[in-house]
């Protein structure tokens, strides 16, 4: 609206230098082709006129602030100062002001009049505000921009009242008042159609003429100056805020946007091809147009002064919102307070107008990548309730024209029909029929108008319902969205709490199984101590089973836990468990069963981990569980295959203690146990069958159970798995020969990234004794100084600790891969308490080859070596 407001502002100012020369020339520019628009006859040589002008303060505004400003002050001070000569001289001439009367129109009451001139204040004094557009670049106080202002407003309206004056006092021989001169414009040609140019010719002759027509010349140019400067500003403050394109708006060398003066010159040297008329329904348009952009920033100012609780801005801001929607439905609605309206042409180009800046948002926010526009709803509302309004009034008054034309129509009909059978049109019977038609068309258009205001009014109501329920509703997603964000913080805040507790027990946990380990490899122990480690390793064993399953079901919670599926072999995962579990069962007298002769297709794609994972949970609360003496059972068979995926049922039944009804409902729930006497002697954290149901539905499966109390339980699994081959296993599992004596290490050279010196100690100690020749170093910036310094081939596997002092794992590994030669390619182990997947995924991104979690078992330990090697 504003940029809509600045540049009809430019057109209508071109355009007014042809229509004064008309009054005060003749037809010295009426040559050349000429047509007609709206009833206004345009000629060559005014629109040739009126693009000079264009052009000439384009150029000034290009050629830089100085020029401009030196032309500026220089026309607004002969301006002013022609005003005043000519107000001086007329009033002199016109033996003061004893000669004004009346003092208000006979046309309305004085307080609707007054109002009338009042309501002109948006388009009057549109350019004031441009000042806020170049208020970045300002190099003085803005403190006094306010004075400014304010000598500006008064001195514009004292030249207004001036102006407004000599037009009243010019009333040439033949009327009684102003009020009749005025009235009759329409009708007087030449230099009495321009009353303060014929109040100056009658005051100062010819030289009076000369004055004010130097001075309207120079408010002309001030005019079109000003305005370049507020659109250049405004396109400018547009483009840094990525709504218009960074060309446009650039700054030149001489410090001016001097794209976007010569981009709106070449709009506006076409419009004069659309005369006068036309231009005057758009400057209707910009009214309202300055009306929206002043109560826009009025109920801006509110907002704001609300949140820094400024009093006087509150008010002043609320004032000038209710100032702006009584001027809005004054300008809007037509004969709401008198009968005065914009033309009907005005309305269409509002609505067009309107419709367009939607358009234009529509691209804008779709492009809006930072969601910093379509915050603020009710400012669509408001303008979608605007052309609403607006296509009301457009239709009204189409509608009125069309009738009030019909009546003419009619009583023009009536009186020739009249006539014809000898009735004069001045008789009484004519008359009144006519006087009859019209009144009743015009009844007719006050039904019509009364009818949309209802209907207008009804839609109003039904639209604030309507908004009244979005933002309810917005406040309701505004609100989700925060306790999402709240709960996404306090996931991430959990997930690294978990982090640090897994690493910072991990830790001390490496000690106490490392120790144990070792302790138990001596000879000669007592039985007693034997023992006593043996239940150290177990519970060592158990802890560290519940921090797994407390970190599984975080990452399960938070959404991070993806599966890593591979090719693998159906019976091997059987065989495996069976092996894991028979020594156990065997112990506790457990008739244990592993059958998976019914599967066709044994070759699988899957995540074995959590196959595996499943199947150890499962048969693990199988044998917990079950007394000696009963029957623990697990069966995989293949219930079909289609179209390279196969399906499958597992089943892990048992003979022992079942559960309740009650608790089978709640089997799957995290951290749930059935308490009685029997189970609370059994170890668990209630998270494994949990984890176990997350990782089947993880896999596109589903899992049931079936129990009854001291007759046994059963779950069946059913999954499904694309199909592979053998060839694609073995590939994966890398299947050779596996000699039975064991490996000589001898020779191989490691180095032990470490900075905890008991860790280091037990790893040091574990791989001596399996032959391996070790160093040592303290953090990550030792480790890469000593890659450096040694000879090649010296080390043939790195030991890579995460969490160290100077330079972390990660980078180290970095550095070391950054190397040239065979040291970019030592194979590197993370051996760490990071144990999170994403800690996998960086350890991977820096080079490492593979991963050993702590608290580390000897045999993995060694076997990811070995593998490497």
């Amino acid at each position: 609206m504003l940029l809509l407001t600045y540049i009809a502002l430019i057109w209508a100012s071109s355009t007014a230098i042809s229509l004064i020369m008309r009054y005060l020339f003749g037809d010295i520019f009426c040559f050349g082709f000429s047509y007609q628009i709206a009833g206004y006859t345009i000629y060559f040589g005014e629109v040739l006129l009126s693009v000079i002008v264009i052009a000439i303060t384009c150029g000034i505004c290009v050629l830089g602030k100085k020029l401009t400003k030196l032309i500026q002050t220089v026309c607004a001070l002969i301006l002013f100062c022609g005003i005043v000569v000519s107000f001086i001289s007329v009033l002199i001439h016109r033996g003061g002001l004893s000669n004004l009367y009346p003092k208000f129109s006979s046309d309305g009451m004085p307080v609707v009049q007054v109002f009338e001139i009042a309501v002109l204040a948006p388009w009057a004094y549109i350019g004031f505000e441009s000042i806020s557009h170049s208020a970045k670049e300002f190099k003085f106080s803005r403190k006094i921009t306010l004075p400014i202002i304010i000598f500006a407003l008064l001195t514009a309206a004292f030249a207004y009242i001036m102006l407004t004056v000599c037009a009243a006092l010019a009333v040439p021989d033949g009327y009684n008042n102003w009020g009749e001169y005025i009235s009759s414009l329409g009708t007087v040609n030449g230099i009495k159609g321009l009353p303060t140019f014929y109040a100056a010719e009658q005051a100062m002759g010819t030289t009076g003429l000369i004055v004010l027509g130097i001075s309207a010349f120079c408010g002309i140019i001030t005019a079109l100056i000003a305005n370049y400067v507020a659109l250049g500003r405004l396109i400018h403050a547009l483009s840094k805020d990525r709504m218009a394109p960074k060309r446009l708006g650039d700054i030149s060398k001489r410090g001016v946007p001097s794209s976007a003066f010569i981009c709106v010159a070449g709009i506006s040297c076409i419009i004069p091809l659309f005369g006068r008329t036309a231009i005057g329904w758009i400057v209707d348009v910009t009214t309202v147009g300055a009306t929206l952009v002043y109560a826009y920033t009025s109920i801006s100012a509110f907002k704001v002064a609300k949140k820094i609780k400024n009093k006087a801005i509150k008010i002043t801001g609320l004032a000038g919102t209710v100032f702006a929607v009584i001027i809005g439905v004054f300008y809007i609605l037509p004969e709401f307070w008198s009968k005065s309206s914009m033309p009907t042409e005005s309305y269409l180009i509002l609505i067009i107008w309107s419709v367009l800046g939607m358009v234009v948002f529509r691209v804008f926010i779709q492009k809006d990548k930072q969601r910093r526009l379509g915050k603020s709803e009710i400012v669509w509302i408001i303008l979608l309730v605007l052309i609403m309004v607006v296509s009301f009034v457009w239709i009204f008054q189409l509608t009125c024209g069309e009738a009030k034309w019909i009546a003419g129509e009619i009583n023009s009909f009536q009186a020739h029909q009249a006539e014809k059978v000898g009735f004069a049109q001045s008789s009484d019977i004519v008359t009144s029929t006519g006087e009859y038609t019209t009144t009743r068309i015009y009844e007719f258009t006050d039904l019509i108008l009364r009818n949309i205001f209802i209907q207008t009014l009804i839609i109003l109501i039904s639209l604030a319902v309507i908004f009244s329920i979005f933002s309810v509703i917005k406040k309701r997603e505004k609100q989700i969205e925060a306790e999402r964000l709240l709960a996404e913080e306090s996931n991430k805040a959990k997930t690294t709490f978990l982090s640090n507790m897994s690493h910072d027990i991990r830790t001390p946990m490496n000690a106490i199984t490392g120790y144990t380990a070792l302790a138990l490899k001596e000879e000669n122990l007592p039985d007693n101590i034997r023992e006593y480690l043996e239940k150290i390793d177990i519970s060592g064993t158990h802890l560290l089973s519940l921090i797994n399953d407390i970190l599984d079901m975080s990452r399960i919670e938070s959404g991070k836990m993806e599966l890593d599926p591979a090719p693998a072999d159906l019976h091997q995962i059987m065989d495996e468990v069976y092996d894991i579990f028979a020594m156990q069962m065997k112990s506790k007298k457990i008739n244990f069963t592993v059958d998976s002769s019914e599967i066709n297709d044994q070759y699988i794609i899957c995540d074995k981990n959590r196959l595996n994972r499943i199947l150890l949970n499962l048969t693990s609360n199988a044998c917990k569980f079950t007394p000696s003496g009963g029957d623990v059972s697990i069966v995989l068979h293949q219930t079909s295959a289609v179209q390279g995926k196969g399906f499958y049922e597992l089943t892990v039944s048992d003979t022992g203690i079942g559960m309740s009804p009650e608790f089978a409902k709640h089997i799957f729930d995290a951290f749930e146990r059935e308490r009685s006497s029997t189970v609370s002697k059994i170890q668990g954290t209630g998270l494994g069958m949990s984890i176990t149901k997350n990782f089947v539905e993880l896999m596109g499966g589903s899992i049931v159970v079936h129990t009854q109390k001291d007759k046994g339980t059963t779950f069946i699994v059913n999954l499904s798995f694309s199909l592979t081959d053998e060839s694609e296993v073995e590939k994966v599992t890398g299947k050779r020969d596996i000699k039975e004596e064991k490996r000589d290490f001898s020779g191989v050279k490691l180095l032990l990234t470490e900075d905890n010196p008991i860790n280091c100690e037990i790893a040091k100690m574990v791989l001596t004794q399996e032959g391996f020749s070790v160093d040592t170093a303290e953090n990550g910036r030792e480790a890469v100084d000593i890659i450096t310094s040694a000879p090649e081939d010296t080390y043939s596997v790195i030991l890579m600790d995460i969490q160290m002092p100077v330079m972390n794992g990660y980078e180290a590994a970095m550095r070391i891969r950054a190397m040239k030669g065979a040291k970019s390619k030592i194979p590197i182990i993370a051996l760490t308490a990071n144990t999170f997947e994403d800690d996998r995924k960086a350890a991977s991104e820096a080079g490492m080859n593979s991963q050993v979690s702590k608290p580390f078992q000897p045999e993995q330990l060694i076997s990811a070596i070995e593998k490497l090697l």
